[in-house]
Parts: structure tokens; sequence; C-alpha cells
């Protein structure tokens, strides 16, 4: 039944079409000496498809009206995924420390969108580190445009990152008056201190002191790299040794890098006593190997007296190869040459074979035979160094 069906369909189209094309048609359209002439057959056609374009039309102006036709929704669905890609590349950047790729890549996402308060920062960061503070300062504000909540959390960075570009006198005349004032929170007192450190302002950050203390934010976290100098900048603004060990926590006393700080200051005062006997603290404290050589090449008023703490430590620390290259140096100093060489001798031998530092014992043996005369020698150890 269904083939004959479709077979009287298609005798239908058939005959249809061969009466279409047997009509001798009439005038559809007469415009002056133009005619256009057509069949019935055509006439339907040309109907149906005018009725199928109009239709067409009114479908994509509704749909463009009401903001949901497919074409807007493929575009805008390009350009959300282009975002996307954008930021996942500038944060890929960030953690490279790629800053001009991740810089370029957030400024090519802010064309497409508008990026959160986590794009925005990172922007700014990306721009402080390339030192673009025009970049920086917009980022900023877009971020704290977009999350107001968080809005001092971002000034005390924009601070502190002021500070580090130079600029600690301005921050400190911003934030002064609001602390005068008592008004700071905890976040713009440790901006306050790192800005008197950039500053060198001692006598302020021993006043700033006590509340740093009370709010316990004395504190490697809040600090960072900083840490050890502030330590240091706080110890050296005490008139003695005696009274900066009673600041320091217990359990800093054996910090040798807190104490290297302060002994870098103490030295760039040109306070080589009070250097020297930091570096006795600390040693006695805990062994450093770096304190150790420190020791060696800093030359107080008394040089008999450091030899003789040298030897006191060398009863503990037999073997210590940097300890033997120290009691070297000082004998040298004090003008015990043959002394001095049979310290760098015995440290030669202790000193492991593809350590660097025996570079270093070569040469001062070269010296020190030198000096008593012995150039053969001097000369064989020079041209191992």
């Amino acid at each position: 039944m269904k083939t004959l069906g479709a077979l009287f369909a298609v005798l239908l189209a058939v005959l249809s079409v061969g009466f279409w094309l047997s009509d001798p048609g009439y005038v559809l359209v007469r415009l002056g000496n133009f005619a256009a002439e057509t069949t019935l057959w055509g006439s339907l056609l040309i109907l149906t498809a005018g009725a199928l374009v109009l239709r067409l039309i009114y479908l994509a102006c509704r749909t463009i009206l009401w903001g949901s036709s497919w074409l807007l929704g493929w575009t805008g669905d390009r350009k959300a995924r282009g975002f996307q890609a954008q930021l996942e590349k500038a944060a890929l950047a960030l953690v490279q420390a790629k800053w001009l790729k991740a810089q370029q890549h957030f400024l090519k996402a802010q064309k497409l969108g508008d990026i959160d308060l986590a794009g925005n920062l990172g922007l700014a960061r990306a721009a402080y580190e390339l030192g673009d503070k025009e970049v920086q300062i917009s980022a900023l504000e877009s971020a704290k445009a977009s999350s107001p909540d968080s809005n001092q959390s971002i000034i005390n960075l924009s601070m502190i990152w002021r500070i580090a570009q130079g600029e600690g006198a301005e921050v400190i005349e911003i934030i002064k008056p609001i602390y005068s004032a008592g008004e700071c929170s905890n976040d713009m007192h440790i901006v306050l201190a790192r800005a008197y450190l950039s500053e060198a302002r001692r006598s302020d950050l021993k006043a700033l002191w006590p509340v740093l203390e009370k709010q316990k934010l004395l504190q490697k976290v809040f600090f960072e790299q900083d840490f050890e100098r502030l330590w240091a900048m706080r110890l050296i603004t005490e008139e003695n040794i005696a009274d900066a060990l009673k600041i320091l926590p217990k359990a800093l006393k054996s910090d040798a890098s807190i104490l290297m700080k302060w002994v870098d200051l103490l030295l760039l005062e040109r306070l080589l006593d009070e250097a020297i006997a930091v570096i006795e603290v600390a040693l006695n404290a805990d062994w450093d190997e770096q304190l150790v050589l420190l020791y060696g090449t800093t030359h107080g008023s008394d040089i008999d007296a450091q030899l003789t703490q040298g030897k006191k430590w060398l009863k503990k620390h037999p073997n210590e190869f940097s300890l033997l290259m120290t009691l070297g140096r000082l004998s040298i100093v004090a003008r015990h040459m043959s002394l001095g060489r049979d310290y760098f001798e015995s440290a030669l031998a202790q000193a492991p074979e593809s350590d660097p530092i025996r570079s270093q014992i070569y040469r001062e043996l070269g010296g020190v035979c030198y000096g008593l005369g012995d150039s053969p020698r001097a000369l064989q150890y020079l041209l191992k160094t």
C-alpha cells in the first residue's frame, strides 16, 4: 500500500512538472515595457519562498530583540572562552614569575570582560614587578572597586609596594597621623614598622616596638625577608650588648641569621668590639660556620683575646676547618706567622677534597709562606688556588 501511494505521488509530481512546463504562463508584474511572466506553479513556488523568507526575517528580528539569538549566543560564548583562556595563561605566568607575559594576558582578558579581585591583584603584582606604576595603580583601583570590603587590605599592600619602591618616607607621612590618633589596625602597624625600617628610623622603630610586642606582631610571617633586619635594627638601638640581648627572646638568641644582620650593622658603624662580642655570644649559644669565619676577619682592639677565645672553641671543635682558618688569620694579624701557617695546614688537612674553600686555604698558605721567606713553598701553594 505504501509503495502504491509513493508511486502515485511520483506520478502526480511528474504530471505537475509537465503541466508547469507546458503552461504558457501569464503576466505577474508589468512596469512600462518590462513584464515578468510566470506559470501558476511558479507563482505558488515564489509565494511560498517569499513567505519562508519573511518568516525567517521575523524570527531573526524577534530573537535579536529578545537578546537570545543563536548568533549573539555563539559570539558571547566565544568571548567568554577567550576571556577564561587569557586568565588561565596569566595565572600560569604569575606562578612562573614571567611578569611581562602575565601583564599582557591580564590586559587582554580585561578587554574581553571584567576581571575579578584576584585578577586585578595579579595584574597589579605583575605591573609592580615590571615597574609599571600606571598599570599598577589602575589595577589596584579596579581591585578596590570590585571588592569594597577588601579596600584596607589593598591599601596596605599598595603601601608595602611603595616602601619597596623607595617611597618609605611618603608612607610614613600617610600613616603617622593615623597612628598618633590611635586608629591604626595591626596591618597598618606592620606597614609602619616596614617604612621605619626602610628609612632606618631607629628611634621611631624603638618607640613602635611595644605596640608590635603587645599585638604579637613580631613574627616572621608578617615581615618575611625583613624579619632579621627588623630585629637587628632594634637591637642596635641599645647602648650595650647586654641590654640588647635582654630584648632578644630566648628562641631567637641562637638564630644566626638575626645575629649576622646585627653584626653587619655594627660593622657598618665601625663598632668592631661590639660586633666581636655579639659573635662570641652567638657562637657560645649555637655553632655556626659563617659566624666562625666572620670572627677571623673581624679584628677588634684585642687580637690576643680573640685568639684565646678561639683556642677555647678549638678544644670543643678540634676538627673544624673553618675554626682553624679563623685561628690562622688571627695569628697572622697578631704577627704569629709560624703559628698561622700551622693552623692553615691543619685546616687544609681537615677540609674535604671537593670543598671550594681549599682554594682560600692555599691562598692563605701561599701568603704566610711568602711572609716567612719560603718562596718555593709559597709558589707551590699559590699554583693550587
